[in-house]
């Protein structure tokens, strides 16, 4: 069962506090965290887990290290915000 150990608690390096294990699976649109092995291989069989709930696609995907980096994202929101001031003027 998916929920088994939903109930576990662990601190988030990301988020700087502490989470259940559901949030971890869940985050990322329905996938597991791309942190998720690192942060539970020492309380759960992670792999085990994952493999047991998700396809290899699903997991690769989960997994796969983001497409843009914070900076990318910081920048792309600047210049939308430039040219929605620039249209308001």
């Amino acid at each position: 069962m998916i929920e088994e150990h939903d109930s576990l608690i662990i601190r988030c390096p990301q988020l700087g506090g502490e989470i259940p294990f559901k949030y971890c699976r869940t985050i990322n649109e329905g996938l597991p965290c791309r942190r998720i092995m690192a942060c539970w291989e020492f309380r759960i069989e992670i792999s085990k887990f994952l493999g047991e709930h998700y396809s290899i696609d699903q997991i690769q995907l989960a997994l796969a290290p983001p497409t843009k980096t914070r900076i990318d994202t910081i920048l792309e929101l600047i210049e939308k915000a430039k040219k929605i001031k620039e249209e308001g003027e």
